[in-house]
């Protein structure tokens, strides 16, 4: 049987106090929509719909054409938002999965068990339910002396013995497709918010047809996400389930409650990462690397037995046998080659290194090509700015660059070359050249007198 989802993404979210919308913000720097989409890839679901409204181009830009849109031009409910998709739901057969768009923990697996218990059990409408401690905010469960849902009644309209019911309403349902969607416009908006409920739709279809529930195992993967703090409690399940994934996998991680772990990252077994580090975005890690502490890495490649701490790495790539930081600064780009040293407060931008090159400390490599066995002294930088345009620096291999060396790109150095310490160079040095750029010492003696005041002695001590 065919397999639809149906996603209510046009809301606003007007208590996330943000302007984007609320299905668009991040959770580990990947958008909540985002996760849902992907949730529903993993499970096979054959067709994919979007209700968009709000700010509907900045949803549709996230997802692109991994699903198809349907325009809620005005938001009057659960029930209307479904409503929108009707004339194209309706006509197919089989299954669809409706749920809202700030329910980023749902996961494949979860899908696919509530599809197959909807399936199995020959119902028409699942309604997938939760046990709250705290129900409060959430529609209830009325069931009926046989254990039947009979109908769901929302927060504003219970009474005070139906508030104290725990079972929830967690917004998501499967229903078949032809009965369901040709029923949605018999709605009314006879509440107190008047608005149109998908949840009136259990009393429409339990005259003619089967209704059923399934009750999650684990509360927190039905979890909306209404506001900043529900963020912060998604981020928090969302890391836990992570970090223990990669733990059990063979990841040696220390004080995991400090680790920070993005949903697509890739990390080898044999792989440690210490305290107050964040890894996110397309990251692959590979075995035996040490990561942190107080670490960032996004959007990056590190390769075997690198070992980088207390620095940041952005979109960049770090060769096996290299150590980067602390307090350095890897972006757009950087490739670093292996058996580096990049130290203490070193930046690399859009450069890229061969093997055995090192630059210990205090230097920045912006738009430059270096090649092995170089080394970098402190103070060195590739001066690749102009004002109005970047230029790249060409190193060969095997050059000695002194420390407080100024290489003003555009320019070439070729293999074998020495530059003294404390020189500015604005030529090509060929290989096997040495370059000295700098103004001749001149010491005059007994001179100091005349510049600095003598320090007079106190009278006890001379």
């Amino acid at each position: 049987m065919n397999r639809y989802a149906l996603v209510l993404a046009a809301g606003k979210g007007t208590r996330m106090k943000t302007e984007i919308p609320k299905v668009a913000f991040p959770i580990l720097k990947k958008p909540i929509i985002e996760y849902i989409i992907g949730h529903f890839e993993k499970a096979g679901i054959d067709e994919k719909y979007l209700v968009v409204g709000y700010k509907k181009e900045v949803v549709q830009d996230i997802i692109k054409d991994r699903a198809k849109y349907v325009v809620q031009e005005e938001q009057l409910g659960t029930g209307h938002a479904a409503l929108q998709a009707a004339p194209i739901l309706s006509k197919l057969e089989g299954n669809t999965f409706i749920m809202p768009g700030d329910v980023p923990l749902i996961w494949y697996k979860e899908i696919l068990r509530i599809f197959e218990t909807h399936e199995e059990n020959g119902n028409d409408l699942t309604v997938v339910t939760a046990i709250y401690d705290d129900p409060e905010g959430y529609g209830r469960i009325i069931r009926n002396q046989q254990g039947q849902i009979t109908h769901i009644v929302e927060e504003k309209d219970a009474n005070s013995y139906e508030k104290e019911i725990k079972e929830i309403n967690t917004g998501i349902y499967v229903v078949n497709n032809q009965k369901f969607f040709n029923l949605l416009d018999q709605l009314d908006k006879n509440n107190a918010k008047g608005e149109y409920y998908i949840t009136d739709m259990i009393a429409l279809m339990r005259k003619e047809y089967k209704v059923g529930t399934y009750t999650v195992k684990n509360p927190n993967v039905a979890m909306g996400v209404n506001d900043l703090y529900q963020v912060s409690l998604a981020e928090k399940y969302l890391r836990q389930y992570i970090n223990k994934e990669h733990m059990v996998n063979g990841v040696n991680m220390l004080n995991p409650d400090t680790i920070t772990i993005g949903h697509n990252v890739i990390i080898e077994p044999g792989v440690t990462i210490y305290p107050n580090t964040t890894i996110t975005g397309n990251t692959v890690i590979k075995a035996g690397a040490i990561i942190g502490p107080n670490t960032e890495i996004h959007n990056s490649r590190i390769h075997s037995n690198a070992h980088i701490r207390h620095s940041l790495v952005y979109d960049s790539e770090v060769g096996e046998n290299t150590t980067v930081g602390p307090f350095a600064h890897l972006r757009e780009h950087a490739v670093i080659g292996a058996n580096n040293r990049i130290g203490n407060f070193v930046e690399v931008k859009k450069s890229t290194t061969g093997d055995d090159t090192k630059a210990s400390h205090l230097a920045y490599i912006g738009d430059a090509e270096v090649g092995s066995h170089v080394n970098f002294g402190c103070g060195t930088i590739t001066v690749n700015y102009d004002g109005k345009t970047k230029h790249k620096t060409k190193i060969g291999d095997y050059a000695f660059i002194g420390c407080n060396t100024n290489l003003i790109a555009p320019i070439e150095i070729g293999d074998n070359v020495f530059i003294a310490a404390g020189s500015t160079v604005t030529k090509n040095v060929p290989s096997n050249g040495f370059a000295i750029a700098r103004s001749r010492q001149v010491t005059k003696s007994d001179y100091a007198k005349y510049l600095i005041k003598p320090i007079e002695l106190k009278e006890e001590n001379k």
